[in-house]
């Protein structure tokens, strides 16, 4: 808008005044707005093209209009007063001619022209360049500021996470040594097989815990140097430890790799569904598949994770009630992912969690 302003105003001046002058002076007219159209790419272009038309004291606005876009845009100062005074120079030409007394007061009459002619656009252009630079200035601060505040915060967070690993640590750790510790004695000092067998998997099941707390503990202090996560390769260990009759089941391409994201999801998916199986069906018999839409022609595709568990076992005390909280994380994880987790019962009494993930 404003470079159409810019040029219709000079084209208007430019057809009030062309009746008079010669063609010379009008070819030089022409030329002068026509290069207003590319004063902010070429503004010396536009200024000397500009020269030879402000000689002749009838076209005002084409130079001015380049001299003040050469003094917005170019950054060297004697460059632009150079062109100032140039402008100067040869607008106070004809004002010159016309002195016949070559008085002081003759004197400033005719150069108060010529010089607000080239003063004028000057001041302008350099006042709107000095505005662009503070404006940059002010954003590059604004910038600034907002970077600090998100390092503050982040520092803040990073604080809270090291005071929870903290916490954690300190909470959690010491019980789940004692508890293995007890475990590993129940395991070589019971009397009965059974009982032994059920002390050394308490003992592994506790030091996975550890293991996977330590895991976790490490992300909290170091979020941007992620520990190794779980995946499909160590489910045989999970559904080993836990005690369970539990079938496994891969029903995968053996080239078949997905994100550890996806991995994760899927051995979370397992864990939870056995824990469950083992609190409210003791003594089933728990089956888990994997399988995959791929194929052929796609060797990755959607990962079926379908545990299925049966009713509990005759005089088995399930345990019951519970928050429900596990399944609740898992669908959250699966939807971070654009994935689904069901859960429902089975016409055998059972239980089928199934979780989609891609």
């Amino acid at each position: 808008m404003v470079d159409g302003a810019v040029l219709g105003s000079a084209t208007v001046e430019l057809l009030t005044v062309v009746d008079e002058v010669g063609v010379g002076a009008r070819c030089t007219y022409l030329l002068a707005v026509a290069l207003l159209t590319v004063r902010r790419r070429w503004p010396l272009a536009a200024v000397l093209a500009a020269l030879p038309a402000a000689v002749t004291g009838y076209l005002w606005l084409a130079p001015m209009f380049a001299l003040s876009t050469a003094a917005a845009v170019l950054s060297n100062r004697l460059v632009v007063y150079a062109c100032a005074l140039l402008m100067f120079l040869v607008a106070a030409i004809p004002w010159c001619e016309e002195i016949r007394d070559w008085s002081m007061s003759h004197w400033v009459t005719a150069l108060l022209g010529p010089g607000l002619f080239s003063a004028g656009p000057l001041a302008l252009g350099r006042l709107a360049r000095i505005r662009g630079e503070l404006s940059l200035r002010v954003r590059e601060l604004t910038e600034s500021r907002e970077r600090e505040r998100l390092l503050v915060a982040q520092e803040a967070v990073a604080a809270e996470r090291a005071r929870l690993a903290r916490e954690m640590h300190d909470a959690v750790s010491h019980h789940v040594n004692l508890i293995s510790v007890e475990a590993g004695v129940l395991s070589l000092t019971a009397a009965h097989a059974d009982a032994r067998r059920a002390g050394q998997r308490i003992s592994t099941l506790s030091s996975t815990t550890l293991d996977e707390l330590r895991d976790m503990l490490g992300v909290l202090r170091s979020p941007s140097e992620p520990e190794p996560s779980p995946g499909l390769a160590e489910l045989p260990a999970l559904v080993a430890s836990s005690g369970l009759d539990v079938h496994l089941a891969f029903r995968l391409p053996p080239d078949a790799r997905w994100s550890a994201a996806t991995e994760l999801a899927a051995y979370r998916t397992v864990q939870e569904s056995l824990t469950n199986a083992a609190k409210h069906a003791p003594g089933s018999r728990v089956t888990v598949t994997l399988t995959t839409t791929a194929g052929t022609d796609r060797p990755v595709g959607e990962l079926t994770v379908e545990v299925h568990n049966g009713p509990p076992a005759s005089g088995a005390r399930p345990t019951v009630g519970g928050a429900g909280h596990g399944l609740v994380g898992l669908r959250e994880r699966a939807a971070l992912l654009g994935g689904t987790v069901t859960a429902s019962r089975t016409d055998d009494g059972g239980h089928l969690v199934r979780a989609c993930l891609p």
